[in-house]
């Protein structure tokens, strides 16, 4: 795959279908099984209240970038920004998660759609992978999930 605008977009868009999809099929007891014991035992409802930050917090950072911005603060705590996203997105439910998600996901697709090449190009930081162009953060925004989404149907009863 080439990494233009419109084909990082496409993978960020079949990359979200899939991450709905997940969600979609997940049972009730699903739901309330540990995706990953790393972040704190997360659940699976948890799992996507991180989704639903993660994409917004990605959505601002490259319109940043591709803006001329630098990124991320370079004292940036990834690791507590988290946990405090999912602590504030937990009273919302299921269904109201996954239509963030939604909405989010679909944003972003529509910005990077509109890029100009050249925009893949600009540097920022990212507070996972450092200095990198703006290519290299978009695909981290739908590999992310996949990790994400691999851990925790290793975790499924």
């Amino acid at each position: 795959m080439s990494d233009t605008p419109q084909a990082l977009a496409d993978r960020l868009n079949e990359e979200g279908t899939r991450v709905i999809d997940f969600f979609n099929n997940l049972s009730l007891e699903q739901w309330e099984s540990i995706s990953n014991i790393k972040d704190g035992n997360w659940t699976m409802h948890d799992l996507l209240a991180h989704f639903v930050s993660a994409e917004s917090g990605r959505q601002k950072l490259i319109v940043d970038i591709s803006s001329g911005g630098n990124g991320a603060p370079t004292d940036f705590e990834i690791d507590r920004f988290n946990q405090q996203e999912v602590d504030r997105l937990s009273s919302k439910s299921n269904a109201n998660l996954l239509s963030l998600f939604s909405l989010e996901r679909m944003h972003l697709v529509e910005i990077v759609a509109a890029m100009k090449l050249e925009d893949l190009d600009r540097i920022g930081n990212d507070p996972f992978l450092g200095e990198v162009p703006l290519r290299e953060i978009i695909k981290l925004t739908y590999r992310h999930l996949q990790i994400h989404l691999r851990d925790a149907r290793r975790r499924l009863p």
